[in-house]
């Protein structure tokens, strides 16, 4: 099978010129060279940005949005909140990853290779008009990716399945594909922690209940609760919705050497993830697959990268990792969530 990634030297003009920002250009930069390193490269083919192409970015975002944010790089490199800056260069580079990222989904659906997409500025953070669902700020991040890529799916007729493993709740693209009964979002991040969002409850606007599914796991979770997660609310949810193609934005922050996260997770659970979504296409079950970079501010996402490509190119063997439920509280909204998530897909299945 061969990984067919998207990079571009482009990316380093979204740059902090202070070099304080943790989301910073060595996080692309070191994780390609680190991925060189690995038999995995044997089977990688790396391709361009395309050019910008505001039409992708529409696809998730309002028209005032955008031209704010042009607007706001026009002016030149400064934070535009908190968190999250720009520079005369960033809404044309995000653009020409969010062109990409169209361009990935419908190629992946098409040939079944899987796509990696090595974006920045962040993108999962970023609602239809901003900063989403209350946060505070757009937390790094400029334009969704991963619900671009999404809607892009949905709108060919695909059923699409959104798996965030970020530490931080996907707010943005919770909520531009909040009332999307064609995505089934399951969202695995840290509770109490930037943006404060993605409860148990949150489980899709009218008409699309069940199919968004949040698991805020506590901090101190490490592998065994997410090896749970991963066999006991994705494989069930996706059994149930049994989606067509899947979106991955891959987040590496919950590594335990991550200075923004306390989830203590080490580099085998992002292989066990790569290996389950590899067998998934293998099997047929899902017939394309794209993974866009999430986030990871410590030398630790550098080798949990490497790890979840070669468990998606079966270069490294599986872990076995013991499975440890999260609490009772969490199987209990988990198993709530799937039922409703199990009628939905049923009424859906008769409309169709």
């Amino acid at each position: 099978m061969e990984l067919v990634i998207v990079y571009d030297e482009r990316h380093r003009l979204h740059r902090d010129l202070g070099g304080k920002h943790p989301e910073g250009v060595w996080r692309v930069e070191e994780s390609m060279t680190e991925l060189h390193r690995s038999r995995a490269w044997d089977y990688v083919r790396v391709v361009r940005a395309l050019d910008p192409d505001y039409s992708a970015v529409l696809l998730a975002h309002d028209a005032d949005y955008v031209e704010w944010i042009r607007r706001e790089c026009s002016k030149g490199f400064h934070y535009i909140d908190a968190d999250t800056y720009v520079t005369e260069h960033t809404c044309d580079v995000a653009a020409s990853f969010a062109a990409s990222t169209r361009e990935a989904a419908i190629k992946s659906a098409e040939t079944g290779s899987p796509w990696l997409i090595m974006a920045r500025p962040g993108g999962h953070h970023a609602g239809r008009r901003g900063p989403a669902m209350g946060a505070p700020t757009l937390g790094f991040c400029v334009f969704d990716y991963t619900a671009i890529a999404a809607i892009t799916l949905a709108d060919v007729g695909r059923r699409v399945l959104v798996l965030d493993f970020d530490a931080h709740h996907g707010n943005g693209t919770q909520e531009i594909l909040w009332s999307d009964p064609r995505v089934l979002h399951i969202d695995i991040h840290q509770r109490w922690i930037y943006p404060g969002t993605g409860y148990i409850e949150d489980i899709g606007g009218r008409g699309a209940e069940g199919t968004k599914v949040n698991v805020p796991l506590y901090p101190d979770s490490g592998d065994e609760n997410y090896s749970w997660v991963l066999v006991n609310v994705v494989e069930k949810a996706r059994e149930i919705f049994k989606p067509d193609v899947a979106v991955v934005f891959a987040g590496f922050d919950a590594h335990r050497e991550d200075r923004l996260t306390q989830l203590q997770v080490t580099e085998a659970v992002y292989s066990l993830i790569g290996h389950y979504l590899r067998k998934l296409l293998e099997t047929g079950e899902i017939s394309g697959l794209v993974s866009i970079l999430g986030g990871g501010y410590g030398r630790g996402m550098v080798r949990s990268f490497r790890s979840y490509v070669e468990g998606l190119l079966n270069i490294a063997s599986e872990p076995e990792i013991h499975q440890v439920s999260p609490g009772r509280d969490i199987e209990y909204g988990m198993s709530r969530v799937l039922d409703i998530l199990s009628r939905t897909t049923r009424s859906l299945r008769k409309l169709d």
